[in-house]
């Protein structure tokens, strides 16, 4: 007889109010250069008028009850139309998952989910990323999505 490992149980849902300590758990994992920039997280969620600030979508990956992964996506204002966000781009940024479940295709189910809401929810146009040229998973896997690099950007400091 075999031994079989139970079913593991996920879903990615979209964050809320209470979810805020575990986004900023997962922040703090990330090895981006920016991952230190202070932001009021309950801006994402309602504090701030979206007519006139953007609009971020947190999107959670569960697995058996822990918030493996996440990643957001930024909707520009909203415009006066009554198609909503019908051909705008969004904007996708700390996609981060916790390290013992990286390699394990949850970045690419975020990314998966978010292209399709974007596309079948929101009606946009285009998505849009940025990632330091030294992820090279992260850009394999945006390329191997159908992302194409549309231009490199340099970063200066100067030390004061």
């Amino acid at each position: 007889m075999i031994d079989k490992q139970p079913a593991s149980s996920s879903i990615i849902r979209v964050a809320t109010p209470e979810d805020i300590a575990k986004i900023e758990d997962l922040d703090s994992l990330s090895t981006s250069p920016t991952r230190n920039i202070h932001r009021e997280m309950e801006k994402y969620f309602g504090s701030v008028d979206p007519t006139t600030h953007e609009r971020t979508l947190i999107f959670l990956y569960e697995v058996d009850g822990v918030v493996a992964a996440k990643a957001e996506l930024m909707l520009p204002p909203l415009s006066n139309h009554a198609d909503r966000w019908q051909g705008a781009s969004g904007y996708v940024k700390r996609v981060i998952a916790r390290p013992e479940f990286r390699q394990r295709g949850l970045a690419r189910d975020l990314m998966l989910h978010i292209i399709e809401y974007a596309q079948k929810e929101l009606r946009l146009s285009a998505l849009d990323l940025h990632v330091w040229e030294m992820n090279l998973p992260a850009i394999r896997l945006y390329e191997n999505l159908g992302f194409e690099l549309q231009h490199r950007e340099l970063y200066f400091r100067l030390p004061l």
